[in-house]
């Protein structure tokens, strides 16, 4: 039986977002056995293997909520594209427990490959966090040429291709419901799917034992989305008073994916937009996709950090960033550091087992240098990680190198010479 102990630093308690002292985290066999008192660690000649990180903070496994680890959904799925989402995927997934997440909610790739990936993560073949995929989004044939995945029009066929997901692989289900571009100003918003086919989506999903989210922008869809009772919304960029209320009611999870959609972050990281567009994307995206955040912060929503990343600028830091941008939002420390750990496992459906350190847990860990609770950027400082008690990263003993680490989680390096998504240029 194999025992590991962590002590020294303060422990996150994820439930309540707060870090509590005088605690070390025991696993065994891969999972959390038990949080015993500092004052009863065990001798150090026993079988455990004590871990001693003095002055660090403990938390458990991050959980990215909106992370695309082989290919976004709103792309088209040429043999090209499949050829390097294979790479980008391994790629992807290696950085992302590099910096910390040991799991992802990935809520869309346009083929199937995804499910391959999750296996061999699974397996220990390749190197990455622990994967829940959708695979494939579901989505009316009216929409764009990017957005088309699997179309389906009529309750019948939405409920068979549903059907047909589930059977594939995925985890969740996933819906395009509606999408604005610059081609607009960002003044219209396209549904891509009616009421009555989100509606028998999410009966379906439900009644075959998964979970729905759904890519969603405008009014109009969200409140579609909630009526029907879907258990994510991913973005949700215009959402009024009454309905963060009612998704506060019901337990509807919110991915704002904050960072992804800020102006500052299309026009000054990305480039995706131009100086010609930055006004009207500020006022009519940026700036309304803040204010529905702020209102569901207000109502109580539960918000789950997600990074929607991008492969050509895949920053390692950016489920930080997107901390950080919901700190800067309103977002109480104490729920941002809940958005970025059970938070997410709630969007799974799976916080039973997933983001906190609780007996019976899975044993994810990741020690950060510094506190989080003064300051959010310690998140990408991680000096220890594990993945059902084994080691992906231990930076322990070495400062230098920990140092260097750190400098590489924030710098943006492509992994693939793949064209970004350009928003007034769409097929």
């Amino acid at each position: 039986m194999r025992t590991t102990i962590i002590h020294g630093g303060p422990v996150l308690d994820a439930r309540r977002g707060r870090f509590r002292d005088g605690l070390a985290v025991v696993l065994r066999d891969g999972r959390v056995a038990e949080l015993l008192s500092a004052d009863a660690l065990p001798a150090g000649d026993g079988d455990a293997q004590l871990i001693d990180v003095e002055g660090r903070h403990v938390l458990p496994g991050l959980v990215d909520a909106h992370c695309h680890l082989m290919s976004r959904s709103g792309v088209e799925a040429d043999a090209e594209l499949v050829t390097k989402s294979v790479v980008d995927g391994v790629l992807v997934a290696g950085r992302a427990i590099d910096a910390g997440v040991t799991t992802v909610r990935d809520p869309g790739c346009k083929h199937r490959g995804i499910y391959e990936l999750r296996r061999e993560i699974a397996a220990g073949r390749v190197r990455g966090p622990r994967t829940f995929a959708a695979g494939p989004n579901v989505v009316g044939s009216g929409a764009p040429v990017d957005w088309r995945n699997v179309f389906a029009d009529g309750v019948d066929e939405v409920r068979r291709v549903v059907r047909k997901e589930v059977l594939a692989g995925a985890d969740f289900v996933k819906l395009v419901l509606s999408h604005t571009t610059g081609q607009s100003r960002w003044r219209t918003c396209l549904r891509y799917m009616t009421d009555e086919e989100i509606a028998v989506a999410v009966s379906e999903a439900h009644a075959l034992g998964v979970r729905t989210g759904c890519h969603c922008e405008g009014l109009e869809a969200a409140r579609a989305a909630v009526a029907a009772g879907m258990d994510v919304i991913d973005h949700g960029t215009w959402l009024d008073e009454a309905l963060v209320e009612r998704m506060a009611r019901q337990g509807t999870v919110l991915v704002p994916t904050l960072w992804a959609f800020s102006a500052a972050t299309h026009h000054g990281y990305n480039g995706t937009i131009s100086d010609a567009q930055l006004a009207d994307f500020s006022e009519r995206m940026g700036d309304v996709h803040r204010a529905s955040v702020q209102r569901a912060i207000t109502a109580g929503v539960t918000i789950a950090a997600g990074t929607d990343p991008i492969h050509w600028v895949p920053a390692q830091d950016l489920l930080v960033r997107e901390a950080e941008t919901l700190a800067a939002a309103g977002l109480p420390t104490e729920d941002v550091l809940r958005a970025v750990t059970i938070n997410g496992a709630i969007a799974l459906g799976r916080d039973d087992e997933l983001g906190a350190l609780e007996p019976g847990m899975h044993g994810d860990v990741v020690v950060v240098d510094g506190d989080p609770t003064h300051d959010l950027r310690a998140l990408a400082r991680p000096v220890l990680v594990l993945k059902d008690g084994e080691p992906f990263v231990d930076l322990l003993g070495d400062r230098e190198r920990a140092a260097r680490h750190w400098e590489a989680l924030a710098r943006p390096e492509p992994l693939s010479d793949r064209q970004p998504e350009v928003w007034l240029e769409r097929a």
